[in-house]
């Protein structure tokens, strides 16, 4: 009997994962390659936008792998947030998040084939972390109502930001005599003389190597 659950329990899985690849919306990046379901990603990259902010991206798109037009849309669940806003703007129009909760974006028409940029990401106003759940959904029209409203879920990634929070990217090996230093902002601009805030520090070791870490400076 035991041996019998554990079939159902493993062939119930399998098709669980078959249908979210079948799913007709599916995570992936620029290039179109589809992100497996339940993938976490982390993310630390920092860019500064025209009004002096800083983002951590997350360059996800959604690409619609059928031939027809979805209708569809997406829920995410905020764990946690350090500060500042979680930002998506996929299916179209933007939404803005402040604290931990889920939230179901509004509906909007993928076409056959597209591959559309979720633009959806983290604004820290300190350091620290953040972690969302991203889930895809379809759309149905309501006859009655003729209203846009959930019908299937589908895929999940796990977005983890992590803003400066210092980690170590690679630690010293001590039988190697250190050679130059040098010390680099979250941007990768060179800093000379670095005081407070986290910075990424690279060894350059006397057999040629190089070592990076993550570092607070106070």
């Amino acid at each position: 009997m035991k041996k019998l659950f554990t079939l159902v329990a493993g062939l119930t899985a399998a098709l669980a994962m078959q249908a979210q690849s079948d799913f007709p919306l599916q995570f992936a990046d620029k290039d179109g390659n589809i992100i497996a379901d339940g993938t976490t990603l982390t993310l630390t990259e920092t860019i500064t936008d025209d009004f002096g902010d800083v983002q951590l991206p997350t360059h996800l798109y959604v690409k619609n792998i059928t031939d027809g037009d979805i209708q569809g849309g997406g829920t995410y669940t905020i764990t946690s947030i350090g500060s500042g806003t979680f930002q998506t703007c996929f299916p179209q129009n933007c939404a803005q998040q402040t604290r931990p909760g889920t939230y179901t974006t509004e509906s909007g028409n993928l076409a056959a084939g597209q591959l559309k940029y979720m633009q959806t990401e983290w604004l820290p106003t300190k350091e620290g972390t953040a972690t969302v759940t991203y889930q895809l959904l379809t759309f149905k029209k309501n006859v009655i109502t003729q209203k846009w409203t959930k019908d299937k879920s589908g895929p999940t990634v796990t977005l983890q930001f992590n803003y400066g929070a210092p980690s170590a990217v690679a630690s010293l090996p001590s039988s190697q005599p250190v050679g130059q230093v040098s010390y680099y902002d979250l941007q990768g601009r060179q800093v000379f003389q670095p005081r407070h805030g986290v910075f990424v520090k690279k060894t350059l070791l006397s057999d040629g190597t190089q070592q990076v870490q993550k570092v607070r400076i106070r």
